[in-house]
């Protein structure tokens, strides 16, 4: 899962006190959030965007910035150093994504402020019109809400935050900005009313982000900005693009992909405009909830905006007023074994910013209010997870189940045991990536074509999940793109079961249990790998016998295939440059792709 960084000095300003960032890392480790470690990592000025850029992990330098996409010989120039907590990010929990949402937890949790947070909104008479075009067959991208927030002056710290707050609900909420996508922009430069349509992919140019003086048409920034390139599939089928304009005509931005240079967010920028749009509405209120949420935790005031036309006739967005539910304090105690009466259970869910009032007239149920940003409420059981965070883990006392029974292993877990423990051992971590995936992902991306007939899902909710994987390597190839920036070399292998369609079976298709193995980095070669799967042989005390293959994923001349004398088979070998620039990687990569038994 993708990771940020939170600067531990800017976090005890936000709370207020100096805390040691052992103790902050901790309580983040007991509100529910998984600290990936602490240390002190270099920042660097973009020359182009002059955007602030992070230093890779164990790089003293970067020459390459992650916003722009530009790229230099020589390293850009180091503005500072800081201490920072990293933190695997959590797709339940998106108003954690930042740091202004971490400050409001921990205010709470570490007995600084407790109850609901209250958040509110004035009118900032900015009203923003939905032509119908977006909603057409020749532009599906329905939905829209708006904000205004008035922020303390912009630096260096809260504009990388914005960002990279931005990126964190693209990837949590958006789907990779399939439902949903944010845009953010300096209102300074916008004059009212703003207007949501569409425009010719062909015909009508802006100035994208980061491409000053380069006035582009739709269609050009899908084939010539990077970004473009990056996300050019969410508007292939479309035959005109969704912008935003002024009512100058200036063009604010082409959702979901990128904003124009004209209407940036700046140092200094003091007002901001915010929209998001998407297919789904659901993911659209709540990427902006929390977005608005996080700035108001950083000093800003929120506005509403104004809109028309669009799904709803009229409404003022955003709505950021609390929303409740009713749980049952038997059921409380039911789930978590708890000693909870009415007063702790009131204590333990305000110290996690929300509220609880008993229900009149019944002692077992309360009403409990929760801010907006905090989507993943759904059942009273989510709220019994906060409960017990509020409770405090530490504060459980460990008891003996009533009843022990033994459970067995499935076979094929037992026979993957050992194969695991040998790569874990030869210094390889494992991954575990979805089931499903993409004919381009799996298929297309590998230089290989597309199967007749292969296992895919019939009505599939997502787009991003149509195809039964048949191969582990797609989720390896997109864990090391996730990655990239990590120090090199980077090791990883997965242990998994595939789908294989089998007439003779009786579903038509069965499971295998498969392993693949990836490097990337200058060691990686036919060598290294072949050393590896030899150990592997080795140690499960099996013969193997190479040939070479003629695979169309893999470089020509340094591909094998296997055979041993159990059932463990494959193949092995170095990817093409052109595999390998498809997922967006730019080192070597060696890979192996190997059955190890089938799956009764």
């Amino acid at each position: 899962m993708p990771i940020i960084s939170v600067e531990s000095d800017w976090l005890n300003q936000l709370l207020g006190r100096a805390y040691a960032v052992e103790e902050l890392a901790d309580s983040l480790e007991q509100i529910g959030c998984d600290v990936d470690d602490v240390l002190e990592i270099d920042r660097f000025r973009c020359p182009k965007c002059e955007q602030i850029v992070e230093a890779s992990l164990g790089a003293d330098t970067t020459s390459r910035c992650n916003w722009c996409e530009y790229e230099q010989e020589n390293a850009f120039e180091r503005v500072g150093r800081s201490t920072v907590i990293r933190l695997d990010l959590l797709a339940a929990r998106p108003d954690l994504f930042d740091v202004g949402g971490i400050a409001r937890a921990l205010k709470g949790y570490l007995g600084l402020v407790d109850g609901l947070p209250e958040y509110s909104a004035t009118p900032s008479g900015l009203v923003v019109n939905v032509d119908a075009a977006v909603n057409s067959e020749d532009c599906q991208r329905p939905f829209i809400r708006c904000a205004v927030i008035e922020m303390p002056a912009i630096n260096d710290v809260t504009l990388v935050s914005l960002m990279k707050l931005q990126e964190a609900l693209h990837w949590g909420v958006g789907r990779d900005r399939k439902l949903a996508s944010i845009g953010v922009y300096n209102l300074d430069a916008i004059q009212g009313p703003i207007t949501y349509t569409t425009i010719d992919p062909d015909t009508e140019r802006f100035e994208p982000l980061g491409r000053a003086g380069e006035p582009m048409t739709g269609r050009e920034v899908l084939e010539k900005h990077p970004k473009g390139i990056g996300y050019a599939r969410l508007l292939a089928d479309h035959k005109r693009y969704p912008v935003l304009k002024d009512a100058k005509g200036t063009v604010l931005s082409m959702p979901p992909i990128i904003n124009s240079e004209s209407t940036k967010v700046k140092h200094g920028s003091t007002r901001l405009f915010v929209d998001v749009t998407g297919i789904s509405l659901s993911a659209v209120i709540k990427s902006l909830d929390t977005f608005v949420s996080s700035l108001l935790e950083l000093g800003g005031t929120a506005q509403t905006v104004q809109i028309l036309g669009g799904d709803v006739p009229e409404l003022v967005s955003p709505d950021l007023s609390p929303r409740s539910m009713e749980i049952e304090l038997s059921a409380a105690k039911r789930w978590l074994g708890l000693p909870l009466d009415e007063a702790t259970l009131v204590k333990s869910l305000r110290r996690m910013r929300l509220d609880a009032t008993p229900v009149q007239g019944d002692s077992n149920r309360f009403s409990v209010c929760f801010p907006a940003l905090r989507t993943d409420f759904k059942h009273m059981v989510d709220v019994f997870e906060d409960l017990a965070i509020g409770f405090g883990y530490k504060n459980i006392v460990p008891s003996l189940a009533s009843q022990a029974t033994t459970g067995l292993g499935r076979p094929e877990e037992d026979a993957s045991e050992p194969v695991r423990s040998v790569l874990l051992g030869l210094g390889y971590s494992e991954i575990m990536s979805l089931p499903m995936t993409t004919e381009d992902l799996h298929f297309g991306k590998f230089r290989l074509p597309v199967p007749e007939h292969y296992a895919r899902i019939a009505n599939p909710k997502l787009k991003a999940m149509t195809v039964v994987r048949s191969h582990l390597m797609t989720g390896l190839m997109e864990h090391l793109r996730e990655n990239r920036r990590a120090p090199l070399p980077l090791q990883f292998f997965e242990l998994d079961n595939v789908t294989v369609l089998d007439s003779a079976a009786e579903t038509g298709a069965r499971e295998e249990r498969h392993l693949s193995v990836v490097i990337m980095g200058k060691e990686a070669s036919y060598a290294t790998l072949r050393s590896v799967v030899d150990a592997l042989l080795f140690e499960l005390q099996l013969t193997g016998t190479y040939t070479a293959d003629d695979h169309r994923s893999f470089i020509t001349g340094r591909v094998a295939a296997l055979k041993t004398d159990g059932e463990v088979s494959g193949v092995l070998g170095e990817l093409h440059p052109e595999v390998i620039l498809g997922f967006g990687l730019d080192h070597p990569v060696a890979i192996a792709e190997l059955k190890i038994l089938n799956v009764k």
